[in-house]
């Protein structure tokens, strides 16, 4: 593994815009340059995620919540989440939308009942956790669904319920916009309903490097503010919030009530 500090921002970066969080780094690269902080040059990006947030140096890092309160638990500080501002949300928190075809009868979960869920990772709160706490209340002696299919993304999941292989899946609302933009199986789905908003996926460093904490964050509020319209409009970015590891506990705390309700995975 490579043991230079990485940099990445992996959780919106669609092949249609990578020039975009590209030109965001860059931004920010140069600033803390100026601050006198080196910074790697370029975003590292690696086909499997879990390489990037496995890395010994995380320098700034985007990741999920999830991981936070798993993986990532003693091994990195969180310096804060940009605001994608996602409707009903406060800044610097998201959601997502559960989403079905489009000629599917019906507007209630219940109706999913025995189908079979598209989910991106099982280490996912957006297409996972946030899925497993929204259908608990529903779900019989730990069971809701027939079949559970693992995409590997959140595009890949809408295709799969866009082409009949699953039947709902649960989307970032920020992955869902930028399939509104670039995906066309978007054109075949609809949304059935919302999770509870929770912190957005957050920027992290590793314990290292907590002394910047405070330049980090100052330097990535000013990078958004001041990058270009049509940058932040690619990203659907409008700000920046600093956050603290604790926030994301409220994560934590949905997945144990779903397991003490004798729902630890979706099914």
């Amino acid at each position: 593994m490579d043991n230079r500090p990485a940099a990445g921002l992996p959780m919106y970066d669609w092949p249609e815009v990578q020039w975009a969080n590209d030109e965001l780094w860059t931004a920010i690269a140069g600033r803390l340059g100026a601050s006198g902080i080196v910074a790697p040059n370029e975003l590292w990006r690696t086909e499997n995620a879990d390489d990037l947030w496995g890395h010994s140096d995380l320098f700034i890092v985007e990741t999920c919540g999830h991981l936070v309160v798993h993986e990532l638990r003693g091994r990195a500080e969180v310096l804060g989440a940009f605001d994608h501002a996602v409707d009903g949300c406060r800044p610097g928190d998201y959601r997502s939308v559960l989403v079905c075809r489009a000629d599917e009868e019906g507007d209630t979960l219940e109706g999913f009942r025995g189908r079979v869920a598209a989910v991106n990772q099982t280490n996912s709160h957006s297409g996972h956790g946030a899925f497993m706490t929204t259908v608990v209340p529903l779900a019989v002696n730990g069971s809701f669904f027939a079949d559970v299919e693992i995409t590997g993304s959140h595009r890949a999941s809408m295709r799969a319920v866009a082409n009949g292989s699953a039947d709902l899946a649960c989307i970032d609302e920020v992955s869902w916009r930028l399939g509104l933009d670039h995906e066309s199986a978007v054109d075949n789905l609809r949304i059935i309903a919302w999770t509870d908003p929770m912190p957005a996926p957050p920027l992290v460093t590793s314990w290292a490097n907590v002394g910047w904490r405070d330049a980090f964050n100052t330097v990535i509020a000013e990078a958004v503010a001041f990058s270009d319209l049509l940058v932040r409009e690619s990203l659907h970015l409008y700000g920046y919030r600093p956050r603290d590891t604790a926030d994301y506990g409220s994560i934590r705390e949905h997945l144990i009530e779903a397991e003490s309700s004798g729902y630890p995975v979706l099914a």
